[in-house]
């Protein structure tokens, strides 16, 4: 069982939130390379190269296995060097016509009997994917290459594929690199994220015993994706190369490949850490507000960015972008177009450390104005745009600069209506990406949360032709959601002292404990298994006590 502990000493002094680690139960698969007990249920090696262009495939091989020497430490590894000596001569590469090249390098594993019986679960999480990985051999301007997990694969005895999973593992250097993976992190159906889903049965049949129980084998493939070349560190025009340059010499390793189911079956509870909020009242963003618009085409629209003092949610303020799209009726966008307003916060209350989507949630309240006859509703979209400083980048970066966005969709009303974004999905229209996400996500300062009413490709219908067109934002609040139980809190009133707490959101509860000393022991509270039976009534005594609650599934 994982518990949560929350600890308070008496009369008001606030403690600290820890978590405890899950065991481990089940080593599904297992292996060091090093021909040794260590080997697991390891059965199979292999490697591929692949490059190539919209014209055709390049010449291309690779060569490698179980080398001795390439693993951590000097011992085996999976290695696999990628020969490139041929693509500059090839016309499938060389092309100026060519709309991409690619290039890509992959090292699979392949397991299978003995294994430990894996236990039907619907938390994924439950499940860790752990290795090393290494690159060597990249082009002299290039300290790293971006990793992915092109398969997590379960199979059943006839090779079948039952699941499948992938995803950006992150940047890899010349250093080893130890990684460490939930499935829930993953996408699933297929790896990234060019192999086609070839997964045989739903998610959801995690949970199925029969289903689990006929997993008898396993892949696990890494791979670095050079796609397109010519962005991660080209020669010339007509001459770009692969991250390894027009070499053999370079590798992908992977050693110490691992996968676990924990004992953790039971989702962690989540608490909201505040990283910024802005009510336009009393609490406003450091580097105010934003008014946009955009089209294809010529007129553009221009607009009055104002502080709507009475015109928010509750007869508060809330922040109103005011646009005029009366020039575009000569000549109506055919392509997009929309217009929005935001706020942009820096610094952060704190530095961010999930690269996780799912990690992040956003409050807002909205709402738009001066609509055509009868439109009560208008689509569009909410971003939330992650930036790092000037010069973080490389090649370095100007001015601050997107490295994530999430985007998801949205529908505005004429009244002031309120939206919670949760595990929102990953947009690209302004920037960044997961893989710069997972690189520079401790070095991100600013925020910026704008809505956009789209109504593509022509927003003009669904406002007008005219200067009275809004768009409203009020009360922003974003937040990550970490481990953690709600705080304990305690009153003293004619000298009684009360312990109040409460259940976490996400399930199972928060037993109370008590000790005479702030290292423990701690022993549970009789009658106190649960916050319904908060508050706790301290009995009178000369001693000091100290309270804490832990998670109990």
């Amino acid at each position: 069982m994982k518990s949560i502990k929350q600890l308070l000493i008496v009369l008001g002094i606030a403690g600290m939130v820890s978590a405890a680690t899950a065991q481990t139960t089940n080593i599904i698969l297992q292996t060091d390379f090093d021909s040794d007990a260590n080997e697991g249920n390891f059965n199979n090696d292999y490697g591929y190269c692949v490059a190539g262009s919209s014209a055709g495939s390049a010449l291309a091989g690779y060569s490698g296995g179980i080398t001795a020497g390439a693993g951590v430490g000097g011992t085996f590894a999976n290695s696999i060097s990628p020969d490139y000596t041929l693509l500059p001569s090839d016309p499938n590469w060389t092309s100026p016509s060519l709309s991409y090249v690619y290039a890509v390098v992959g090292n699979g594993t392949q397991f299978g009997s003995p294994m430990t019986a894996i236990t039907p679960t619907a938390v994924l999480s439950s499940f860790i994917l752990s290795a090393d990985l290494q690159v060597t051999g990249l082009l002299p301007q290039l300290t790293n290459a971006d990793v992915y997990i092109t398969k997590v694969q379960f199979l059943d005895s006839g090779n079948n594929v039952l699941f499948d999973f992938g995803g950006d593992v992150g940047f890899v250097g010349s250093n080893y690199v130890h990684i460490a993976v939930p499935l829930s992190s993953l996408s699933y159906g297929g790896g990234y994220p060019y192999n086609p889903s070839d997964a045989t049965h739903p998610i959801t049949d995690f949970t199925n015993a029969a289903v689990v129980g006929s997993i008898a084998a396993f892949t696990i493939e890494f791979a670095v994706e050079g796609l397109p070349v010519g962005v991660i560190g080209g020669t010339g025009t007509n001459l770009i190369s692969p991250p390894f340059g027009f070499t053999d010499t370079g590798a992908l390793n992977v050693d110490n490949i691992e996968l676990i189911q924990t004992g953790n079956t039971v989702p962690t509870p989540m608490q909201e850490q505040l990283i910024w909020q802005a009510n336009f009242d009393t609490t406003f963003p450091n580097d105010g507000g934003i008014g946009f618009s955009y089209r294809d085409g010529a007129n553009s629209a221009t607009g009055i960015l104002t502080t709507n003092v009475g015109g928010g949610v509750g007869d508060s303020a809330s922040l109103e972008y005011t646009v005029n799209l009366s020039s575009w009726s000569s000549t109506p966008p055919s392509s997009y177009s929309g217009f929005g307003v935001g706020a942009t916060e820096s610094p952060l209350l704190y530095a961010l450390s999930s690269t996780n989507q799912a990690s992040y949630r956003v409050y807002l309240s909205a709402k738009v104005g001066g609509t055509s006859a009868g439109i009560t509703n208008v689509p569009g979209v909410m971003d939330l745009l992650f930036s790092v400083p000037p010069g973080t980048l490389n090649p370095s970066n100007a001015q601050e600069a997107v490295v994530f966005d999430l985007n998801p969709t949205m529908t505005f009303a004429t009244n002031w209506q309120s939206y919670v974004f949760n595990n929102m999905p990953i947009g690209v229209n302004n920037g960044g990406s997961q893989a710069l996400f997972n690189k520079y996500v401790s070095q991100v300062n600013q925020l910026v949360v704008q809505v956009v009413p789209q109504g593509s490709p022509n927003v003009a219908t669904l406002f007008g032709y005219d200067a009275n067109n809004t768009v409203d934002i009020d009360n922003i609040k974003v937040v990550q959601l970490v481990p953690g139980l709600a705080p304990i809190s305690v009153t003293n009133t004619a000298g009684q002292a009360k312990v109040y707490w409460t259940d976490p959101p996400t399930g199972g509860f928060a037993q109370l404990q008590s000790s005479t000393n702030v290292a423990g022991p701690y022993l549970n509270v009789p009658g106190a298994t649960s916050g319904v039976n908060s508050p706790y009534t301290v009995p009178a005594g000369p001693a000091h006590q100290f309270f804490r609650t832990i998670w109990v599934q």
